[in-house]
């Protein structure tokens, strides 16, 4: 969990002149992937009582994913 505690968060702020919805330039890859683990319905509801088993399950599913875009990739 020591991990966790490096990641650094940055919210991006508008610029005073912008005006309308921009598109943030890497957002795609992340809703992606929250998308791609909605299909692993062990996490999609919240069924553990510690959060190292929540992180756990996580983990192997980007493990899972990761495996199978290799696999998909073949020689």
């Amino acid at each position: 969990m020591s991990q966790l505690d490096r990641v650094v968060f940055e919210c991006p702020s508008r610029r005073p002149d912008q005006r309308g919805f921009v598109v943030e330039a890497k957002r795609w890859v992340v809703e992606r992937s929250f998308t791609w683990m909605n299909f692993f319905c062990r996490i999609i509801k919240d069924y553990e009582r510690t959060i190292e088993n929540s992180v756990g399950f996580i983990l192997m599913a980007k493990i899972q994913m990761v495996i199978s875009s290799l696999a998909a990739d073949g020689p």
